[in-house]
């Protein structure tokens, strides 16, 4: 694809899943000034499904009517080569999973301001699009229906953007969707989305309490080994108090993070604009200076280690989490596992150290379940033995040892490794 518009450049793929991809490009104009920008393509295979490529075209239409500082912009929709494509800002940093996933493997909880600060600023941008009107002034109606960490990009300008309107609800939407039909991700849709109930702006605002409450907590919230497994939890909508897990989150924070994510809308919040505003007042009454550079300092901290990765250390954890990302994209395994998250950070190795899976799930017993505040959970004193399938895994004792080898041959062992862990995590989830 060496170009897809006389007026656009490609430099670089940089993302690709399996419906669209993402390039780096360059936006031409006259006398040869140019801007980078991303360029989002449906895959060709992909532009016989009329149903698609008529969601696809909604999104560019009512993004390009989307113009905020916290949301990602849309400057072009056109069609080369027998398929569609969209011109938007390119953003310089990375998405909220990946950093949540990263700083998680680093050992390091989020900070509790920037947690605020971060769910804050995507406020902001749900508050214009929920109140978004046409010339007339009629409400557009929107409702983004799949805000999750993936949606949310930070720049290591220190920006927050939410993107992929691709799901969202509009009454000026051509592609009506299907009613009863679940969409989103499953870990972050609320109760009464899963209920088949018509979605408004309070289940975004439930969707913002769930990222929320995991950064703040450093798991996930809704998390089954099984799509089902999580839909019923969603449904169920039974939240510890973030307190329980991380002894710094007082109390008027749990009210507002337990406010956003009341199983009842009537009792959540009524507008992104109040949660915004609760938000920014608790970070006022507490003190917590919290800028665009604080979070572009935290972007840079967190990345830093991908960014200076060497050849001469080879380490297993990289290869694993790769895997694993590969694996969550296609949406086939969560990178957390049940309420416990996975760390793959520790695993880090070089030649001579040793992997010992049996160490690791000893250590994975040990680890208590969490009270649950205002209910009763029966399986409170169940093993971790008895709440996941951990299949053969238990036995295995993995070691490497770089004696009578080369480079080569480590690396060799080191996918095996990695391929050996990953799929001891499949027969976890009993995906296997």
């Amino acid at each position: 694809m060496a170009s897809v518009h006389q007026r656009y450049r490609i430099i670089e793929k940089i993302d690709a899943g399996g419906m669209a991809e993402i390039y780096r490009g360059e936006a031409v104009s006259i006398e040869g000034f140019a801007r980078q920008v991303a360029i989002k393509r449906i895959l060709p295979s992909m532009c016989t499904d009329k149903k698609f490529v008529a969601m696809f075209l909604d999104e560019a239409r009512l993004s390009m009517q989307l113009t905020h500082a916290n949301i990602v912009q849309i400057f072009d929709i056109g069609k080369a080569d027998d398929t569609y494509f969209v011109v938007m800002e390119l953003i310089d940093g990375a998405n909220l999973r990946r950093l949540m996933q990263r700083a998680l493997d680093r050992g390091q909880a989020m900070p509790i301001a920037l947690a605020c600060y971060t769910i804050m600023e995507m406020a902001k941008a749900l508050t214009y699009a929920h109140e978004r009107t046409d010339s007339e002034g009629v409400g557009l109606g929107i409702v983004h229906r799949d805000v999750s960490p993936p949606n949310v990009l930070v720049s290591k300008q220190g920006e927050i953007k939410l993107t992929d309107f691709g799901l969202a609800k509009a009454a000026s939407h051509a592609q009506q969707t299907d009613a009863g039909v679940i969409k989103g991700k499953f870990s972050y849709l609320s109760p009464e989305v899963v209920e088949g109930k018509r979605a408004d702006p309070r289940a975004d605002i439930y969707s913002a309490g769930i990222m929320l409450w995991e950064m703040l907590c450093g798991r996930k919230l809704f998390s089954g080994k099984t799509d089902m497994e999580t839909v019923e939890l969603v449904r169920k909508g039974v939240v510890p108090k973030a307190s329980t897990i991380r002894k710094e989150v007082d109390a008027e924070l749990d009210r507002i993070v337990l406010k956003s994510l009341a199983k009842n809308p009537k009792r959540r919040y009524q507008s992104a604009r109040a949660f915004e505003q609760a938000l920014a007042g608790y970070l006022f009454k507490h003190n917590m200076r919290v800028t665009s550079s604080d979070v572009a300092d935290f972007v840079v901290a967190t990345l830093a280690d991908e960014d200076s990765a060497g050849d001469d250390n080879f380490d297993v954890a990289e290869v694993l989490r790769r895997e694993m990302m590969e694996l969550a994209r296609s949406g086939r395994v969560d990178p957390h596992l049940g309420q416990l998250p996975l760390e793959p950070g520790k695993l880090k190795t070089r030649s001579k150290t040793q992997l010992n899976v049996d160490d690791m799930l000893a250590e994975l017993r040990s680890l208590p379940l969490e009270d649950v505040e205002g209910a009763e959970d029966e399986q409170a004193s169940t093993s971790i033995a008895n709440r996941l399938d951990l299949g053969e895994l238990s036995d295995a004792n993995l070691a490497l040892d770089d004696t009578g080898g080369g480079r080569g041959w480590m690396i060799a062992v080191g996918i095996v490794v990695a391929g050996a862990i990953a799929a001891g995590v499949l027969v976890w989830q009993g995906l296997l």
